[in-house]
């Protein structure tokens, strides 16, 4: 019976107290589910980051851009960009060089109410694209042929409504049929819409291109094609190993891990104040009937832990539903930083938050807890 009292003693008090106790909890569960979301955002872009990149492929930008979104080549760099002798040949002779375009386009999402968009990143790409990124893979309808003909990646559909083959989007005063949809094996690629090169710059008015990308023979020939690039006299670009540019993306997904312990602690810190200010109300409530139990035979270390338990039991529960909260939004589709990607709420992540919830609750209940385990036996046992 003296095991079983502390857990049975603190879930009574917790049951008794519905209000405290709620807003507690969700003061725990709220930072709980800041931490989970952020980290997974975190985890989102590296794994995406990682998967993306052939090692033989090189990244052409615009000389002084540090990212394609911020880049533009013009045509006249295009064409000398095909003279560069170390760019590996197709079957037919053909220089493999894909150039491509990107837009980033407001789209409402279908099926909701309006005025309800995503940003949805647009590609303007060439057949030569599907050669130079390996593992796209059409997996229903086919490519653009036409005028206003998209193709999408399999996250597209979870970020604007569900949306396929035969459907239609409406963006830039101009409506786009949805003509395929493809895989990429996990890349960046597969939040992206796919356009043809020369409708989308039709479209936008732009000319040119955000970037190019070319394929060396081999990885061992990648240093030759960037410094052959790099060292041209007729165009002047920034060249990157395509494995290097989303490395360096997958080194921004630090910045949210720190940025998810900062705001989980100052989110923590609050609840640990709300927890703690409850805490001490409900003692100061219960001073007799502590008294009573010290009377019983209960020593001052028993009714302290009592006080700290009923605390990290409330934080738990917090965290419990911080949690399941928290997983709703694995495989959520996302663009950020002009990548698209999932979150992923991995099982490390659930027990991180957790932690943090038990932590938040040993913290607001410690100085309760040590003042309730001071009470004189004879005081309390007097006090109305």
């Amino acid at each position: 019976m003296r095991l079983s009292l502390p857990f049975a003693y603190s879930w009574r008090n917790m049951l008794v107290r519905k209000l405290s106790t709620a807003v507690t909890l969700l003061a725990v569960a709220a930072a709980a589910l800041v931490f989970i979301v952020m980290s997974a955002t975190a985890a989102g872009i590296r794994n995406v980051a990682a998967n993306t990149g052939a090692p033989e492929n090189v990244i052409v930008m615009s000389k002084g851009a540090t990212s394609i979104a911020a880049s533009l080549l013009d045509r006249a760099t295009l064409y000398s960009l095909r003279e560069v002798p170390s760019i590996a040949r197709n079957s037919t002779g053909e220089r493999l060089m894909s150039v491509e375009l990107l837009i980033q386009q407001a789209i409402p999402r279908q099926g909701v109410a309006r005025g309800d968009s995503r940003f949805v990143t647009v590609r303007g790409v060439t057949p030569s694209a599907f050669v130079v990124h390996p593992g796209i893979r059409v997996t229903a309808g086919r490519l653009p042929r036409e005028p206003g003909e998209l193709i999408a990646g399999r996250l597209v559909p979870a970020t604007l409504g569900h949306v396929g083959p035969g459907d239609e989007l409406v963006y830039g005063g101009r409506r786009h049929r949805i003509v395929g949809i493809f895989t990429a094996g996990g890349q960046v690629f597969e939040g992206e819409l796919w356009a043809d090169l020369d409708d989308l710059r039709d479209e936008s008015g732009r000319q040119g291109a955000s970037a190019a990308v070319l394929r060396a023979a081999d990885a061992a020939h990648v240093p030759q094609l960037v410094a052959d690039l790099e060292g041209s006299r007729s165009v002047r670009v920034e060249a990157k190993p395509e494995p290097a540019y989303y490395a360096n993306i997958r080194a921004a997904s630090a910045a949210f891990i720190y940025l998810a312990n900062v705001i989980a602690v100052i989110m923590g810190a609050g609840a640990v104040v709300a927890g703690m200010n409850i805490m001490y109300a409900a003692m100061s409530r219960r001073v007799r009937e502590m008294g009573t139990l010290r009377a019983l035979g209960f020593g001052r270390y028993m009714v302290g832990g009592l006080v700290l338990l009923e605390s990290v039991l409330v934080a738990a529960l917090g965290g419990l539903f911080g949690a399941g909260l928290g997983l709703a939004f694995d495989g959520y589709a996302l663009n950020l930083l002009g990548l698209s990607f999932q979150l992923d709420v991995s099982p490390a992540t659930l027990a991180e938050a957790g932690v943090l919830a038990i932590m938040i609750g040993l913290a607001g209940g410690w100085l309760p807890a040590r003042a309730a385990a001071r009470l004189d036996i004879v005081q309390a046992l007097r006090h109305t």
